[in-house]
């Protein structure tokens, strides 16, 4: 017979105590699995607070589910939530989840016992590690052990029976609106005021800022709002605020309530709708180049995004587009909400999610000096018992991305195959490089993959050069690939990146036949990598839905012997050609430069350069010239890299990408035919000079 009166003081004391201070705290159930869900069951009886989410994959508790997405957790508010972690341990779930518990409320965590937790069989381990790449031990749930003996939580032990309770502040909560009604009157201020001054919202979860959204746009009823964010569950919040100042019902699939609409990113850069006020929300999940988009065609927009999210790190956005912004815009204004409204300050539950997942890792930025650069290679067991070198090396890699998931810190510590280098000077790091050991496989696991048979997780390069090659035998070799790399911001003209990745070709070069990186093409990034050495192999056919970038594959040969990544680049170029015309006909001009930079010249045949000749001393037209300069601009596509913008970018749309005069005048703003032609003329001739001068030996 088990006993439940610990439970006793837990509902009658805390809880009263709780939602008087308007705080939540984490609840640690830690034992036997059967015996923490028969816990949880009668704990559930006794609170009497539905509804309760139940995150769980296991049958045994009462209304559980265990959503794919976290976008199908956040937007919701419960009093109280279960987190089983029987069911793995994905950060990206913990932290959504704890995002959801009202004030008062507590968020019931389900482990074994600490003792046990860095050997015990967690199901999400694998899915943080490649294929034939796995072991047992966790140093993510090494270092959540660790945390959790804290006693500023609740803790429920099989073993041990109640640790010893926290405090809760004696004092009543309070809410401060003070914050979010400033910004609901810049929001206000933006709409109403002069044109081309942008507004700029931070704020960590649980601020207001999509309220303050919904709330400003009520106050808007004669605007014509469009509200914009990659996820459409993520607004409900906005809505609801919207639709409760309005006096008016709101139902959660509705995308248009009155003068308000949603309009996901792609769809609005597409097609461009008409507004007075463009609301962007989550906008550290959007890419940069696509909110300077927005910002060129609606002079009046607000840019609202968390901070230390759920979805994702917004720091390194802030940096970047906040530059931009103060760069381009003087009267630009930021604001940024400190003050929690769903909860009082110095919330106990928002402190140990913070802490436990590293959500608040900040990298301090320092001056670049004379002293030495030290470059060396860390463990995770260094990272697990250093907290503050795991807070730098996540909170430079936060600045440095902005696609960062709070999943990175167990993939960070858990990944079996990675290697973590950095670049430090006088103990201050400097910058980090992640690199993935691919490769070593079988030959039988070989040569299903080259035959598209399998796809088994991890090893992205491996297969790629496998699948581009159709040659099994390379996923038996070991390849290294940079997941990610990054340089402090105060430091990126000093060759740092550049250093540190000589530094890893060298300690790879001894089990490594090749070094390599994919990433979201973008003429500075492949720019980057072309001067490190790199070529670039593979450029995706399709955009990336978060950065709408194409995913490029650049490669280095680490033997000297494998002819690989010559006949790569070579095969790259040859189909790239007829790629530009076709399905890569709207990739970004200056990247397309930038891939032109690393291709060889063709043999040119003389008499394709006569009758070139012949033609321009006429009075030609764009269609009959149009074939000879296509073909001529492969023979020596670096005859185009010299000559002005101007004359690049009419020759890339109307002859690489083969755009139509009408679409180039449209976007140049070029008005009548024979304006286009005149321009045309001129850059055929600018670049007729460089092309004879391309040709000289």
């Amino acid at each position: 017979m088990h006993d439940y009166k610990p439970f006793s003081s837990l509902i009658s004391n805390i809880l009263p105590q709780l939602a008087y201070a308007k705080h939540r705290q984490l609840l640690l159930i830690a034992g036997e699995q059967n015996w923490c869900y028969l816990q949880a069951t009668e704990l559930l009886k006794r609170l009497n607070y539905p509804p309760v989410q139940v995150l769980s994959t296991s049958g045994e508790l009462t209304g559980s589910s265990w959503p794919e997405h976290i976008h199908q957790i956040l937007g919701q508010e419960f009093q109280h939530v279960i987190y089983d972690g029987f069911s793995g341990l994905v950060p990206d779930k913990l932290a959504a989840l704890s995002g959801t518990v009202q004030a008062g409320g507590l968020f019931i965590l389900l482990l074994p016992e600490l003792a046990d937790l860095q050997h015990w069989c967690d199901p999400a381990l694998e899915t943080f590690q490649s294929f034939a790449q796995q072991r047992q031990h966790s140093y993510f749930n090494q270092r959540l052990a660790g945390l959790l003996t804290d006693n500023s939580l609740l803790h429920f032990s099989q073993t041990k029976g109640w640790q010893l309770p926290p405090k809760v502040s004696p004092e009543a909560g309070v809410l401060s609106l003070t914050e979010q009604q400033y910004c609901v009157e810049q929001i206000i201020k933006t709409a109403t005021g002069r044109a081309n001054r942008p507004l700029l919202i931070s704020a960590d979860r649980g601020r207001g800022k999509s309220a303050a959204l919904g709330l400003a746009a009520a106050k808007l009823s004669d605007k014509n709002i469009i509200l914009c964010s990659q996820q459409f569950t993520a607004l409900h919040s906005c809505f609801k605020h919207f639709a409760a100042e309005q006096g008016c019902h709101y139902q959660e699939p509705q995308k248009q309530l009155a003068n308000l609409r949603y309009i996901a990113p792609d769809q609005l850069l597409s097609e461009l709708p008409q507004c007075d006020v463009l609301l962007v929300d989550e906008a550290a999940a959007i890419p940069v180049p696509m909110l300077i988009k927005m910002l060129t065609h609606y002079p009046r927009v607000v840019f609202a995004s968390t901070m230390i999210g759920y979805e994702g790190n917004g720091r390194g956005y802030t940096l970047r587009f906040k530059r931009y912004l103060e760069q381009h815009f003087k009267n630009m204004r930021s604001v940024n909400l400190e003050l929690p409204i769903r909860f009082a300050t110095a919330d106990p539950l928002e402190q140990h999610i913070c802490r436990l997942l590293a959500l608040d890792a900040d990298y301090k930025s320092t001056e670049f000096n004379n002293a030495a650069l030290e470059f060396s290679e860390l463990q995770a067991t260094d990272l697990v018992n250093d907290e503050s070198l795991l807070h730098q090396v996540m909170g430079l890699l936060s600045l440095a991305h902005y696609q960062t998931s709070v999943n990175d810190l167990r993939h960070l510590l858990d990944a079996t195959a990675q290697r973590i280098f950095v670049c430090q000077q006088r103990g201050t790091l400097l910058g980090v490089c992640l690199v993935a050991i691919e490769g070593g496989l079988n030959p039988t696991i070989s040569k299903q993959i080259a035959s598209g048979q399998r796809r088994p997780q991890g090893h992205l390069m491996a297969q790629i050069l496998a699948q581009l090659t159709v040659e099994p035998s390379i996923l038996t070799l070991n390849c290294a690939r940079v997941v990610r790399i990054a340089v402090a911001p105060s430091h990126h003209n000093n060759k740092i990146g550049s250093k540190l990745l000589a530094h890893c070709e060298q300690q790879l070069i001894a089990n490594c036949h090749w070094f390599g990186a994919s990433f979201g093409a973008n003429a500075n990034l492949l720019k980057f990598w072309q001067t490190a050495g790199f070529n670039l192999v593979k450029l995706g056919f399709k955009q990336d839905k978060a950065t709408a970038e194409h995913a490029a594959l650049v490669l280095k040969s680490l033997n000297r012997d494998s002819p690989l990544n010559n006949q790569l680049k070579s095969e790259f170029q040859s189909d790239f050609a007829l790629q530009l015309l076709d399905h890569f006909n709207q990739l970004d001009q200056q990247l397309v430069e930038q891939i032109l930079t690393a291709f060889m010249p063709q043999h040119l045949d003389q008499y394709l350069d006569k009758r070139l000749k012949s033609l321009l001393t006429t009075n030609y037209q764009l269609h009959a010239i149009k074939p000879l300069l296509w073909r001529s601009l492969w023979c020596t596509p670096h005859s185009l890299l010299t000559c002005d913008e101007n004359t690049k970018y009419l020759f890339i749309r109307l002859i690489l990408q083969n755009w139509s005069s009408q679409k180039v005048q449209i976007v140049l703003q070029i008005r009548g035919k024979k304006s286009l032609d005149k321009l045309f003329k001129q850059a055929v001739t600018n670049w007729y000079e460089q092309y004879l001068l391309k040709k000289l030996p």
